[in-house]
């Protein structure tokens, strides 16, 4: 059996199980893909809410340690006196004095004069005295406002080439009028309360970082970039709007390209930004995870779903298989092998009962046609189409020896019209009987005319036919005509050949024979002489 009827055999369980497998890994994959999305912004909602924990607490952190530094640098400025400002001996030995400040301020502490001179320094470093710190920018903000200022990085000089930032506060006489500023110094390389932040870590990879309003780099893991760099405007789309006075989370991409979770808070002392970015490779590793546990797992269940439902379905289905296999080779069948076997009360047993009562009743009418079609109405015996039909058959087949009978009954129409239509049918139909009963039941007995019988005897002799014509004898003498009590007549030929093809030779042969029977009848009354052999 070829692929093709093998598919049309088969298409039903396949196109079942492609439908309930389809559906099933259509709404499975929904399902999956579904869940994942939940669970990655469920943990995204988490990782969003512990980055702001964490930011608020660093901002705060860096907000009080910001405050505590200017606030220390205001206090330690209301003790220097305008002696001092004039005696930088003097003004030397208080700043050496000031231990507690010192541990603030590792970048040194500075007391400049009005004109933005320094006047000393702590720790102490030789040739800076009268150094210019005029165009400074947390000189120029502290004389222009005349209060503390915390600086923008800058390249400190104290450390060459080390970013700083520069807490300052005016140092003012008894009258109010600035007369110098005290500034302290924090290195933003060092592990100070802003050089500890590059040491925090998010996960593995994530950090954290400090941006200033005008978008230096204040702190950062990679300190190649403090202060020496500035992001520029487009380069962070989250940082934009963190600057415009955005604070949350959102995903982007940092300044390598790498996407992150981003997350920012504004402190409330200055105008900076502390961010922290966590590497969404990092951030939603479980939920990575799990999408290649899912992929896995959908595959090995597309592929079990497939097994598992062709398999119901070619169990529901191998009936109709077998059915529709059935309905296909039916026209080769025949009797009861044309019925389709199958106990079962479901709806393809009920189909199968319909099919087979429709078959049953086809059948049955098709015997009915082909009895009318083959058999003589009056006499029930086959009709001359089906004796022609037999005779071409028998001729071409390879029985041998075949003997052939006609048969007439005399006087017939003479006999009608004395006793009418309805005797003549009696005395047919009583004819018909005695041949029944003359000859086996696989000769082909047939009425081929209103009087005329003619009876083919396949496999029989010229002894056995002879003996067959005795017998049709002896039950006419016994019948006589049931409607009228006359002797039955029956004039009879009979031929045989050894050679089917002359059948139809012998037929006419047993015409001739059947003829002479009726004429020597005729003649006297008295047994028939022997027939004629025919040769």
């Amino acid at each position: 059996m070829n692929a093709g009827v093998l598919l049309k055999r088969h298409s039903i369980t396949v196109r079942m199980t492609v439908v309930v497998c389809t559906f099933i890994i259509l709404f499975s994959s929904l399902l999956a893909v579904s869940s994942l999305y939940y669970f990655k912004q469920e943990l995204k909602e988490t990782i969003s809410s512990q980055q702001m924990t964490l930011l608020t607490v660093v901002a705060q952190s860096i907000d009080q340690k910001l405050t505590t530094a200017r606030n220390t640098v205001i206090e330690a400025s209301r003790d220097v006196t305008p002696g001092m400002v004039a005696d930088p001996e003097a003004a030397q030995r208080f700043l050496d004095s000031l231990h507690s400040v010192s541990s603030l301020f590792d970048n040194g502490i500075y007391l400049f004069s009005k004109d933005g001179r320094i006047i000393a320094e702590t720790p102490f470093l030789p040739d800076r005295r009268g150094k210019d710190v005029s165009l400074r920018q947390y000189y120029q903000k502290t004389i222009a406002t005349g209060k503390p200022v915390i600086s923008a990085p800058f390249i400190s000089k104290h450390t060459p080439g080390t970013p700083a930032l520069n807490i300052t506060a005016p140092v003012r006489d008894k009258n109010g009028a600035l007369i110098a500023i005290l500034g302290g110094g924090v290195n933003l390389l060092q592990d100070n309360f802003l050089g500890d932040l590059s040491n925090i870590r998010i996960a593995k990879s994530g950090y954290l970082f400090l941006v200033s309003g005008d978008r230096t780099i204040i702190m950062h893991p990679d300190r190649s970039l403090i202060v020496s760099t500035k992001v520029e405007p487009g380069a962070s789309k989250q940082l934009d709007r963190a600057l415009d006075g955005f604070e949350g989370v959102a995903e982007s991409s940092d300044s390598h390209g790498v996407r992150s979770l981003s997350s920012f808070k504004r402190l409330q002392s200055i105008d900076w930004v502390v961010g922290a970015n966590y590497p969404l490779n990092e951030a939603y590793r479980s939920v990575y995870r799990m999408e290649r546990y899912f992929a896995v797992a959908v595959a090995v269940s597309v592929c079990l779903i497939i097994l598992i439902v062709r398999l119901i379905m070619g169990s529901y289905t191998s009936t109709l298989v077998r059915f529709a296999e059935h309905v296909r080779q039916i026209s080769s069948k025949s009797g009861a092998d044309r019925l389709f076997k199958l106990e079962s009360e479901d709806e393809v047993g009920l189909v199968a009962q319909t099919f087979n009562a429709m078959i049953q009743d086809q059948d049955k009418k098709n015997e009915e046609l082909f009895y009318i079609s083959t058999h003589d109405a009056l006499s029930g015996l086959y009709n001359r189409a089906y004796f022609d039909d037999q005779m071409d058959r028998f001729s071409a087949g390879r029985i041998t020896p075949i003997s052939v009978v006609m048969a007439d009954i005399d006087d017939l129409k003479v006999f009608n019209d004395s006793h009418g239509h309805s005797a003549g049918d009696v005395l047919i139909t009583t004819v018909a009987m005695i041949l029944l009963e003359s000859f086996r039941a696989e000769d082909v007995i047939a009425r081929i005319g209103g009087d005329e019988f003619a009876i083919l005897l396949p496999g029989v002799d010229a002894v056995q036919a002879d003996i067959a014509l005795k017998r049709v004898r002896s039950l006419a003498d016994k019948y006589a005509a049931q409607a009228c009590g006359l002797t039955l007549a029956i004039s009879l030929g009979c031929a045989t050949v050894e050679d089917p093809a002359k059948l139809e030779e012998a037929l006419q042969h047993a015409d001739q024979q059947m003829y002479l029977d009726k004429v020597s009848r005729k003649l006297v009354e008295k047994e028939s002489e022997p027939l004629l052999p025919f040769t």
